[in-house]
């Protein structure tokens, strides 16, 4: 029994005030967490709303507002409501604290007993400021090899995957010093195109890479787009957060922005010094391949997604499921295409599927359905798309580049709508496979109640 917990009606019995200010700041941390490691705002939301109704708080509401967070509980006409406020100062691909919080909030929502307050907090810090499960210099192989594996999907060869890595190397490393010295995302985005296109047209013109140098910066491209938040971009816009969205749209156009002038400056750059025929090689962008169901490309994807997974501090109870998340996308893309759908329906039916099954896993695993679906869509990212129509914009082909890069963007935000239509359906019918299948009780229910809906974003 909860007896230590006041009873869930807004009558005239007010709150103390301790408990009040006690859940309060638990909600918005473990909001704060969420929306810093790549939750979207429905799901701090929801949330937050749980854990407050779980400690006898019934009527509080939040305002998410991208960076800014504030819950109020409302207590009656005996005493003045309680506000408070916190602000998102760090946003991070971290899944382990993810997947560490969501567990505490099973067991704070999900049981008939809930952790105290102060065992919660404990737990919390814990997970915040507890160590990664492996070392940082893991994740940064990882990154690098997950371009390694993009390169070879979107139709280099072995050399190119090869310095597809060793950029991205230099590139994570350069983009960990300039975070840790303060400077803005722009900036970072703007260094890393700057980096890989400098160096895959200057090889290109030396003679040592022989293929298009369009595919090792495709490759950095989707590195450097990998940690943009458009997907939950699309889901907050969605789901009834239209402030959330705006500035996450501002930070994802800005960094694209910075991605724009890195590599066109480069290229002008390269063109000035080593003379127009070094600058020529940047102007040559190869079609995108079509999308092969060779079971060496469905190893790649599996690779890819499993490498991001890891790269992004993923559990490594969730991996497997990560490397199976990015071959399942590439086939679903792969076989729609085949199947004569254009490529932007393709990726959206591809990031569907994905979100479906997402939703439908059992939640017994362990893994947030968020890694899943990060880990699968991420290689299908434009990146060779992208560098097309920067290299257009370099060359003075303003109008022809927009639009490229306008189809560019159009394939990211289908792959987002996917994950949302996906959601969709997936949560009805993941209720009805839970009525259907034997086992449910009155007390599973009532579990599902307190969480309310399952989200993926």
């Amino acid at each position: 029994m909860r007896d230590t917990l006041l009873p869930a009606v807004p009558g005239p019995q007010v709150a103390d005030d301790t408990l009040v200010l006690r859940v309060l700041d638990l909600a918005l941390r473990i909001g704060e967490v969420q929306l810093a490691t790549g939750a979207g705002a429905a799901v701090a939301h929801d949330t937050m709303l749980s854990i407050a109704r779980t400690y006898g708080l019934p009527t509080c509401d939040v305002d998410i507002a991208f960076s800014t967070i504030t819950m109020c509980c409302h207590r009656g006409n005996e005493a003045g409501p309680v506000t408070t406020m916190r602000n998102v100062r760090y946003r991070t691909q971290d899944y382990t604290r993810l997947a560490d919080v969501d567990a505490i909030i099973s067991e704070i929502v999900d049981r008939e007993e809930p952790l105290s307050v102060e065992e919660a907090f404990t737990r919390l810090g814990t997970a915040v400021d507890g160590p990664h499960p492996y070392p940082r210099f893991v994740a940064g192989l990882a990154r690098s090899l997950f371009a390694g594996a993009v390169a070879f999907l979107i139709g280099g060869g072995l050399l190119v995957a090869v310095l597809a890595a060793l950029a991205t190397g230099v590139i994570w490393t350069a983009a960990r010093w300039l975070r840790k010295h303060g400077v803005p995302m722009f900036f970072q985005q703007m260094v890393g195109a700057a980096v890989v296109t400098l160096s895959a047209t200057t090889l290109a013109w030396t003679g040592t890479l022989e293929d298009s140098p369009a595919f090792v910066i495709a490759a950095g491209i989707v590195v450097l787009l990998s940690g943009l938040s458009l997907v939950g971009l699309v889901q907050d816009a969605i789901s009834g957060f239209p402030l959330t969205a705006a500035g996450r749209a501002v930070e994802v156009v800005l960094a694209s922005a910075g991605l724009l002038v890195g590599v066109v400056v480069s290229i002008k750059l390269v063109a000035t010094v080593l003379g127009t025929d070094a600058g020529a090689y940047a102007a040559v962008v190869p079609q995108s391949p079509a999308p092969s169901l060779h079971p060496i490309s469905l190893l790649a994807a599996a690779a890819a997604g499993m490498l991001f997974a890891l790269s992004a501090y993923a559990p490594w109870r969730s991996l497997p499921l990560a490397a199976l998340a990015g071959a399942v996308a590439w086939a679903g893309y792969g076989l729609l295409g085949i199947l004569g759908a254009g490529e932007v329906v393709a990726a959206a039916l591809a990031a569907a599927a994905l979100g479906l099954v997402a939703m439908v896993l059992p939640r017994s695993l362990g893994t947030p359905p968020l890694v899943l679906v990060i880990a699968g869509i991420t290689p299908l990212l434009p990146g060779l798309t992208m560098y097309r129509g920067f290299s257009q914009l370099a060359y003075g082909g303003v109008a022809v580049g927009a639009v490229t890069i306008l189809l560019a963007l159009t394939f990211g935000l289908a792959l987002a709508a996917g994950v949302s239509v996906g959601e969709q359906i997936g949560w009805p019918l993941q209720r009805l496979l839970r009525r259907v299948l034997p086992g449910e009780t009155a007390e599973d229910r009532e579990r599902d109640a307190r969480r309310g809906r399952p989200r993926v974003f």
